[in-house]
């Protein structure tokens, strides 16, 4: 994917890919940046900086053509927010239910600026993720190794959170090995230098087993096999399904978090007790403010229809890069999907930032996408030879 390129009439002329690359990728490390973006005022700057670039790429590129794929992840979003913002109607704490809808604006700007960006989204998720993984490692090589009262000795970098810096760098690795497969040139795999020990530092086995089906997605889709990239999915989501209906002991305090979860659910089916509230329901000294699994809180937070939101934000533009066979996007969203089901991923912005950038990717109607006016007229100007 070239960014920059030449064309007659023009030294020099920007590739459309450029935008959207750079948003994607200054997005994560941003959001990254300060802990993961998880305070409230990262939420607002964030959904304001989203906003203003989603402004700036409507003024660049005013007439967009949008269609019913390309609208569908911000839609969706829009959606998910809605719900939330309406359940403060029912919630046990409905001030908590208003703080968690400030953050799906975040996504929801984050959504429509990547929709109007189209192209380079893939791109710089890669740029980002490698961006934080030499980060983190440059950290621990010049700091050196720190116990932390949580995360002991394992590697958290910007984010720290061992499982959330452990997922961002299995997205970055399963579109690194994607594009590396797809495009046949070395260049693509480098980033795995930096992500894959990045990755092992951490010691998240959620975020590992997900690179692991995130690769078997990359490379039946690569082989032109959707059968079988189709097939990893849903034997992988039913994994998942099981584990968490039927928690383990061995899964450790997610068994607490998830069992509560369920209860709550069970107790509130339709609606669920409010955006935001799994930390009232928990009852438990120090609290849990999340349930570590995005399904299972939107169940026990939102009902039913929260549940179904979540899943048709993750599984419909996935479908739709399994079915294009978009070979990096379906593996990153693949790992996303998988490990946002075992931890909080939705309450990292950082990395449900890099999903979003991926979602779109998958549903954007870039691939293919006609020159902009700009460049056809610079075209133009150039005589044809005779």
């Amino acid at each position: 994917m070239a960014l920059t390129a030449r064309r007659p009439g023009a030294a020099f002329a920007p590739s459309p890919a450029l935008p959207g690359a750079a948003l994607a990728g200054l997005g994560v490390v941003a959001v990254a940046a300060d802990q993961g973006g998880v305070f409230t005022n990262d939420w607002r700057a964030g959904a304001v900086a989203f906003a203003a670039a989603a402004a700036l790429l409507a003024l660049w590129e005013p007439r967009v053509r949008w269609s019913a794929r390309t609208l569908a992840v911000p839609a969706l979003v829009a959606a998910y927010g809605l719900w939330s913002l309406a359940s403060t109607a029912w919630s046990v704490e409905p001030s908590l239910s208003t703080l968690d809808v400030q953050r799906t604006l975040l996504y929801l700007a984050a959504a429509v600026a990547f929709a109007l960006a189209g192209e380079g989204l893939t791109a710089g998720v890669l740029a980002g993720t490698t961006a934080i993984a030499v980060w983190a490692l440059g950290g621990r090589l010049v700091n050196g190794v720190h116990y932390d009262y949580f995360e002991g000795k394992l590697l958290t970098g910007p984010i720290g959170y061992a499982n959330g810096l452990g997922e961002l760098m299995a997205i970055g690795a399963a579109v690194s090995f994607a594009l590396a497969l797809e495009r046949r040139r070395p260049v693509w795999a480098a980033p795995l230098a930096a992500l894959l020990p990045a990755l092992a530092l951490t010691n998240s086995r959620g975020a590992g087993a997900a690179l692991a089906v995130g690769a078997a997605v990359a490379v039946a889709l690569v082989h032109r096999r959707r059968d079988a990239a189709v097939a990893a999915v849903v034997l992988a989501g039913a994994a998942l399904s099981v584990l968490l209906a039927a928690t383990p002991a061995a899964a450790g305090d997610r068994a607490a978090y998830w069992h509560v979860a369920r209860s709550v659910a069970a107790g509130h089916p339709l609606l669920g007790t409010g955006a935001g509230t799994f930390v009232a329901d928990y009852a438990r000294t120090p609290p849990a403010h999340d349930a570590h699994s995005l399904y299972l809180q939107a169940l026990a937070e939102l009902g039913v229809v929260g549940l179904l939101l979540v899943v048709a934000l993750v599984g419909i533009p996935l479908g739709f890069a399994l079915r294009r066979g978009l070979a990096a996007p379906a593996a990153g969203l693949a790992v996303f999907a998988l490990h946002a089901g075992m931890d909080w991923d939705w309450q990292l912005p950082a990395v449900t930032i890099a999903g979003l950038a991926l979602a779109v990717a998958a549903t954007a109607d870039a691939v293919g996408k006609p020159q902009s006016d700009s460049v056809r007229r610079a075209d133009s100007a150039v005589p044809t030879a005779r």
